[in-house]
């Protein structure tokens, strides 16, 4: 192979790896070796200081989930664009970088971390993103795969966030499309059934129950069977259709903190591809906090309620 010929695979070569980098937002292990060694591929580590010290991907940075988070009593509440601002200046985050977040990767719930960090990052404009398909788990179970302990960090970087506000659905517009019964929308609750049937409620909701009108659509469904990883496309899409969840022009979904909620959203989305999928990032800690009540399904009664605290004090 001449000099020329070497140097135009190298070239078709980069350009393939570079293309497959901005269009997969779910990436294997095996997958992201090879993109390590490109300039613009930074991995994001948002698991528990302590984990990342004992060994994280080379070259990540550290960025716990709960700078991700709201306040303890909504953690699921967006903070302000400038505390934003500030997180993303200190990473050393920039629209030029292909992110890529992962997490433990230990369980189900884990990965609505990854997801709920993706989903914030491309509210706040970044468009080049993946998460690590079964976290950090599953690069670690790999024994060609590197492991470090040095600590990383980036040079501040000073981009302007160019927020995407029609990816979220607050509260005012929700309570005003059921009032209103407006467009033709499907408002999934993320949640376990029990969650949903009102048999159970999470510390930070006042209220069992589920918003009015909303389908269940619980987000352990998009696990392989016996897994951590996320399910391959087709089976992804093969599930939508079956549950008959692309017919609706949007999509909302909610859980109790925007954390399940946000599996759903990253599935339905960015697997799946539904048009105008939005997250509701404080869902029923706000709903059922608010002052004023706001239209409920499931929920028990208040004799209900006492009758089932009485009988969990008699186990």
């Amino acid at each position: 192979m001449s000099y020329f010929s070497r140097i135009l695979s190298f070239l078709l070569l980069s350009l393939s790896v570079a293309t497959f980098a901005q269009s997969q937002p779910l990436i294997e292990s095996h997958e992201l070796l090879p993109l390590l060694e490109q300039a613009q591929t930074q991995t994001i580590d948002i698991r528990a200081p302590e984990a990342y010290a004992a060994g994280h991907i080379p070259n990540a940075i550290s960025a716990p989930y709960g700078r991700w988070r709201g306040p303890a009593n909504s953690p699921g509440q967006l903070a302000d664009t400038t505390t934003f601002q500030a997180l993303i200046h200190e990473l050393g985050l920039d629209y030029d970088q292909h992110l890529v977040v992962y997490s433990t990767g230990e369980d189900e719930t884990d990965f609505g971390a990854s997801a709920r960090v993706y989903w914030t990052l491309k509210y706040l404009g970044f468009s080049n993103i993946s998460i690590l398909n079964g976290g950090y788990k599953y690069w670690q179970a790999q024994q060609e795969h590197p492991v470090s302990q040095t600590s990383n960090a980036l040079r501040p970087s000073q981009i302007e966030l160019r927020l995407h506000p029609e990816l979220a659905i607050f509260k005012d517009e929700l309570l005003n499309k059921i009032s209103q019964q407006q467009g033709n929308f499907q408002l999934l609750d993320s949640r376990p059934p029990a969650f949903f049937h009102g048999q159970m409620k999470a510390p930070m909701a006042t209220t069992p129950g589920t918003i009015a009108g909303a389908q269940n659509t619980p987000f352990q469904q998009w696990f392989n069977a016996g897994d951590t990883r996320i399910r391959s496309v087709d089976e992804i899409k093969k599930l939508v259709q079956q549950q008959g969840l692309n017919q609706a022009q949007e999509t909302l979904s909610f859980c109790n903190t925007g954390h399940w909620a946000a599996t759903n959203w990253f599935v339905l989305s960015e697997l799946a591809q539904l048009p105008n999928v939005r997250l509701y990032p404080a869902s029923m800690a706000e709903w059922t906090q608010s002052k004023t009540a706001l239209p409920m399904d499931n929920a028990p009664t208040r004799l209900d309620q006492i009758t089932a605290k009485l009988q969990q004090l008699v186990k």
